[in-house]
This record gives structure tokens, C-alpha cells and sequence, in this order.
């Protein structure tokens, strides 16, 4: 078997290579070390440069069956695919990583993916992320999906006596409100439930049986308008709108995601 290319990798900083430090310690101040799977030259060469101002260091490969083996060898904290990769499909990409890692798995998902998510996120993906990728969104959804992670992006444990702000929207867990440009909007339980899930998720794409999941908390009927009933009823609460939304987008044949920081 011919020995693997050397990764395409941004460099480390040189105190983060020789430090004597302690591991744990080492791990806080090294770049996100990210795996991404990249079957395109170009987006690929421009990710690495877009994202080595971000302090994240890629390793890219050009199909699944190479990830799977970088994924033991390089030990990276968050593995990015796009929907499509070569030689071994989306699905089991996830589901033999899965069982290797519990590292986040993030998938580039375009117009014509939404079978592909969907398959990946129930084998075990931890979301999706509109593919091209946005730089922006991508550095804080990559930064965000650590456990232990700061900033906004950061989900926090439900009940926390903090409370989630994200633009214009604010949600008080432990007081059951939620405000709007500063306002108040009374929700039912199922809307406040709804909107605190999707918040903690903002600018990721949540299927709709994640979202039943969470706020119902049992499997999702093959035939159910309930969730559709509930975004309905929370977008007229919101000032929202299907047509030109504000604050949820629906991503056709996948889910729902929640853009907080465009309502501002």
C-alpha cells in the first residue's frame, strides 16, 4: 500500500511545538486542529488560507477513505466534510468515525444535499453548515462546537442563570422569556422550547427530528405539520416572516436554522 502524502496542514506556532508545558495546557493555547474533507483544490486551498487568521490548523484530504485514516492519526478535534466525498459515502464516513471519536462532525451542505444530511445526522453528525462556506460563520461554528468553549456560539446547559443573547434576540432560561430588539414576546412552552434550542444552535442547520427530539423529547411521526404549526406561530410572534425572514430560514427538505445575528 503506497504511504500517504503528507497532510496539507497550516503550521503550528513554534511555542505551541515546543512548549514543556502540560497537554491540557498545550491543548488551550494550540490552533483547532480540524480535519476537512475537501474533494475541490480550489475551496480547499482557500479555506486554509481564509482560516489560519482564525488560529485553526486544517489537515486536508481529498476523499473519505483518506479521512478515516487521518482521523487516527491526526486526532483532530473537529472533522468538516462536504456532503459528497469521494470513495467512501457521507454516511458511513460518519458512522465509522463516530465510533472511533466523539469529536464534532460538521457537513458542507448545498441545494442539493438534503438527503445526504439528513442520513449523516441521524449515523451520529453533529450539524451542518451552508457550503460554500462562509468564513465567518465557519470559524465561530468551528470554535463553538468544543466543549468547554467560550463566546457566543457556546451552547450552554439548559437552566444556566445566564442569559443566551445572540443580535436582536435574548432568552432567559430560568425566567421562561424571551425579548426581542429589548421587547418581550410571550411564547407557549413548545415556542419557548423551540426557540431556546434553536438559539443555542444559531447559524446551524437543525433537521426537524432533532428539533422533535429536543422539545417533544420522542420520535418524530412519518406524517406531522406540528413543528411546521409551531415555526408558523413563532415567526408571526417574532415579526417574522417565511417569504423574507428575519430570524428562521427554512432549509428546504432538511430543517429549520436560526440566524440571530441578521435580525439586528
Amino acid at each position: 500500500m503506497p504511504a500517504l502524502p503528507p497532510p496539507a496542514s497550516v503550521p503550528r506556532p513554534a511555542a505551541a511545538r515546543d512548549s514543556g508545558a502540560p497537554e491540557r495546557a498545550e491543548r488551550q493555547e494550540a490552533p483547532l486542529r480540524v480535519l476537512l474533507v475537501e474533494p475541490e483544490s480550489e475551496q480547499s486551498h482557500q479555506l486554509v488560507l481564509s482560516l489560519s487568521g482564525h488560529d485553526v490548523d486544517i489537515t486536508v484530504c481529498v476523499d473519505g477513505a483518506e479521512a478515516l485514516l487521518r482521523v487516527g492519526m491526526a486526532r483532530p478535534d473537529t472533522l468538516v466534510t462536504s456532503a459528497a466525498p469521494p470513495e467512501v459515502d457521507l454516511e458511513t464516513l460518519v458512522r465509522v468515525t463516530r465510533r472511533a471519536t466523539d469529536i464534532p462532525i460538521l457537513i458542507g451542505v448545498g441545494p442539493d444535499d438534503s438527503q445526504r444530511a439528513m442520513r449523516a445526522l441521524a449515523a451520529g453528525a453533529t450539524a451542518c453548515v451552508n457550503r460554500p462556506y462562509r468564513i465567518p460563520e465557519l470559524a465561530a461554528l468551528l470554535r463553538g462546537s468544543l466543549p468547554g468553549a467560550d463566546g457566543a456560539s457556546v451552547e450552554r446547559l439548559p437552566g444556566s442563570a445566564v442569559p443566551l443573547r445572540s443580535g436582536a434576540l435574548e432568552l432567559d432560561a430560568l425566567g421562561h422569556r424571551l425579548f426581542v430588539d429589548g421587547s418581550p414576546v410571550d411564547l407557549a412552552l413548545r415556542e419557548f422550547g423551540i426557540m431556546d434550542f434553536l438559539l443555542r444552535r444559531s447559524g446551524r442547520v437543525v433537521s426537524r427530528e432533532e428539533l422533535w427530539t429536543a422539545v417533544w423529547r420522542k420520535p418524530l411521526p412519518p406524517v406531522n405539520n406540528t413543528i411546521a404549526v409551531h415555526i408558523r406561530r413563532l415567526r408571526h410572534k417574532l415579526g417574522d416572516s417565511e417569504a423574507r425572514p428575519r430570524f428562521i430560514h427554512t432549509v428546504r427538505g432538511i430543517g429549520y436554522r436560526l440566524d440571530a445575528a441578521s435580525g439586528e
